[in-house]
């Protein structure tokens, strides 16, 4: 059976107009989930999280002067906790840590090994660097 040329055109026409929509939905989809380095925010630290907490509290629950000071001492006071614990619990940590390289170290050949210390130097100098990390 034999197509008339207006029936081949459409198709044609068709396949070229849909290949179009989808490449202008996937140019679209491509622009809008770029990330823009410049609109990257520095990172919050302890302290920021911290006055926006105090922020939040304070309007939310409408404290006065005397209670957001009494707020900012218990604050006070768990950082404190949390910071003994820490130092209480890092020789434990360090030793869990230890622990677990040595395992994986008896688990690789003596080349695996060396590429594991390479890995291991280069992920432990990141967060010096600003790499993210730990």
């Amino acid at each position: 059976m034999q197509r008339s040329n207006l029936t081949i055109a459409a198709y044609l026409l068709l396949v070229f107009g849909g290949g179009a929509a989808v490449g202008a939905f996937g140019h679209r989809l491509y622009t809008v989930k770029s990330v823009d380095a410049t609109t990257v925010q520095p990172r919050k630290g302890p302290e920021d999280y911290r006055r926006a907490y105090m922020k939040e509290i304070a309007e939310r629950l409408k404290l006065s002067a005397e209670q957001a000071t009494k707020v900012e001492g218990v604050l006070d006071g768990t950082r404190e906790k949390y910071r003994a614990f820490r130092e209480r619990t890092r020789p434990e940590m360090d030793q869990i840590q230890t622990e677990q390289i040595n395992a994986i170290r008896a688990v690789l050949s003596e080349a695996q090994q060396a590429e594991y210390e390479k890995w291991r130097a280069e992920r432990d100098a990141k967060p010096k660097t600003g790499g993210g990390g730990r």
